[in-house]
């Protein structure tokens, strides 16, 4: 009986051991999915709101242009005699640009002159002979009439004829006088002188053409034939590119802000005109010389009307990026709506994925105040704070997952205990007294953009980097 009493208690031992065997295993093997299985990304509230001034922004390149360009073409048949502007040179409405040679216009005149003359005696003397043959023809008999008839319809021909020419004489005659008596030619802008082509001063031009120029040729096509090229001053627009792939991101009527590259407090307001997407422009070289398959892009310029040019100067370097309201005073946290899980109905949740004390994800609620629709921003009352780091909804998260923040893992930056971060490597990459005329090499596709994006992972980022 004892002997039975000592198995029975033995078996509940070995069962109670084998039971607490199994709930541990189980036990670390739940405790251990979260790594096994992967980890979400996290990035700093600060970051994504630009709170810290490091947001991500779409920019791209463009240069100061004037508004305005109006080219002065010499009159067919007349030539240039004298040019009163050079290059550079400011001008006024009613300011003299240049002259015609009159004298062999004045020649022409002369020589209409007479030949409108000897018309009038030519008429003249054909009525005389008309009204000969018409007394003759009454004098003879009726067969020979009709030859006096046959010679006055001829001689009317002439006359009409000779009327004729006599009325084109005129009008080139009038038209040399105009010329004549408007032998200088003025502006009729206020601008500066752009560009004088030589080739382009008259048929019989002994200068042996060339074409002063002081300022880049945007509409070289469109002026081609003038001989002198005015540029307004007072209003200039901004000329910027944009690649193919990042193309639809612009719009005709969209606002944008235009920044100094060299001073980031100097912001202007503008709209976009015009998207120019019938003349593409092809980029041949490949960005950094790094990868032939980019070796082939096409760019497509745009137009940005400015609200207010003060302070711009021509052909001067920018900046231009959507405006998002980005400009705006606004308090307190405010976090784009694809940061907030939704439901099953993708309706927004007051929910975001966050990274708790231990870098373990969590679902945190956050209190949410005002929704601006424009850029599609809830405002956060409470709930995250700017040293807070957040993960883009996914399926699959969970709770107690690992979170990796994506800034220690950007390429070598590190976070703000480390001492680097993402300004300073911006810094590093394009030094305040870099050569603007490298960077802009680097920006022919409309801004420093694929190694920036595919650094930070930015699917179709093209033109966006870090400010």
């Amino acid at each position: 009986m004892k002997k039975r009493l000592l198995i029975t208690i033995f078996m509940i031992i070995l069962a109670a051991s084998a039971g607490a065997a199994v709930w541990y295993v189980k036990f670390r093997e739940g405790a251990g999915s979260a790594s096994v299985e992967g980890a979400a990304f996290v990035d700093s509230v600060a970051t994504i709101t630009g709170v810290d001034g490091s947001g991500l922004t779409t920019r791209f390149s463009g240069v100061v242009e004037p508004q305005k360009t109006v080219g002065v073409e010499v009159a067919s048949g007349l030539k240039v005699k004298d040019t009163f502007v050079t290059v550079g040179q400011k001008v006024q409405v009613g300011t003299k640009l240049f002259s015609y040679d009159m004298d062999e216009a004045q020649d022409s005149i002369t020589q209409l002159e007479i030949d409108i003359e000897n018309y009038d005696i030519d008429i003249e003397s054909t009525k005389a002979q008309i009204e000969q043959y018409e007394k003759e023809r009454a004098q003879v008999s009726e067969s020979e009439k009709r030859a006096y008839t046959t010679s006055i319809m001829t001689a009317e021909n002439s006359i009409r004829r000779a009327e004729y020419n006599k009325k084109s004489k005129q009008a080139e005659m009038e038209s040399l006088k105009k010329q004549v008596a408007n032998a200088e030619v003025v502006s009729e802008m206020e601008g500066v002188v752009k560009s004088i082509n030589r080739n382009n001063s008259g048929s019989d031009s002994t200068d042996g053409g060339y074409t002063d120029s002081g300022y880049a040729d945007s509409d070289s096509d469109e002026n081609a034939n003038a001989y002198i090229v005015l540029m307004a001053t007072g209003e200039y627009r901004v000329k910027g590119t944009v690649n193919e792939q990042n193309a639809q991101q612009l719009y005709e009527g969209m606002d944008v802000l235009v920044h100094s590259r060299v001073d980031e407090s100097l912001i202007w307001k503008g709209t976009i005109s015009t998207v120019d997407i019938d003349n593409p422009t092809q980029n041949q070289s490949s960005m950094y010389g790094m990868d032939n398959s980019m070796s082939s892009s096409s760019s497509y310029p745009f137009y940005v009307e400015m609200e207010d040019s003060t302070g711009l100067m021509l052909g001067q370097h920018v900046y231009v990026e959507p405006d998002n309201g980005q400009m705006e005073e606004r308090t307190g946290i405010w976090l784009n709506e694809y940061y907030l899980i939704t439901n099953e109905d993708g309706e927004v949740m007051p929910y975001v994925w966050a990274a708790d004390e231990h870098d373990k994800l969590e679902r945190r609620r956050v209190t949410l105040g005002e929704y601006d629709e424009d850029v599609m921003e809830y405002q956060i009352l409470d709930g995250l704070t700017e040293e807070d780091y957040i993960a883009y909804p996914e399926e699959g998260y969970q709770e107690g997952m690992a979170a990796t923040r994506n800034i220690d893992q950007a390429g070598g930056y590190e976070d703000e205990d480390g001492g680097e971060d993402l300004e300073d490597g911006y810094e590093e990459m394009y030094p305040e007294d870099a050569d603007m005329e490298d960077v802009d090499m680097m920006e022919e596709d409309g801004g420093m953009d694929y190694m920036d994006a595919e650094m930070l992972d930015m699917d179709g980022a093209g033109e966006e980097f870090i400010e």
